[in-house]
């Protein structure tokens, strides 16, 4: 006796008398993932400190390129460096404004 799963419950005879039988789905193709590029932050890096924008433009370069080839893991390396240069260029700005204002407003009493 086979052991197919039978739907309804049918006897094993009469399986083949438009009874629907289960067949696994199998999706043709490479699997994806999504991985995102973050393109956006590197522009916003290069805006806030350029060699770091630089740089989180190459590795956003990087991501789509290796999801192509089916290597996951370097487009979530070089996404999640994009997003580290983002930050680090970002706290360097906001660092070099708060330098600025202060040495602009101790500048202004005219001693």
């Amino acid at each position: 006796m086979s052991q197919d799963w039978n739907p309804g419950g049918a006897s094993t005879g009469d399986q083949n008398q438009g009874m629907p039988t289960w067949q696994p789905s199998v999706t043709p193709g490479p699997q994806v993932a999504s991985v995102p590029s973050r393109w956006p932050l590197a522009i916003i890096s290069i805006l806030c400190f350029w060699p770091l924008g630089i740089a989180a433009c190459v590795f956003a370069a990087k991501v789509k390129p290796a999801l192509q080839v089916g290597d996951v893991a370097t487009a979530l390396k070089a996404s999640n460096r994009v997003r580290l240069f983002f930050w680090i260029s970002l706290a360097i700005f906001v660092v070099w404004l708060i330098i600025v204002i202060a040495s602009a407003g101790s500048s202004s009493t005219g001693y």
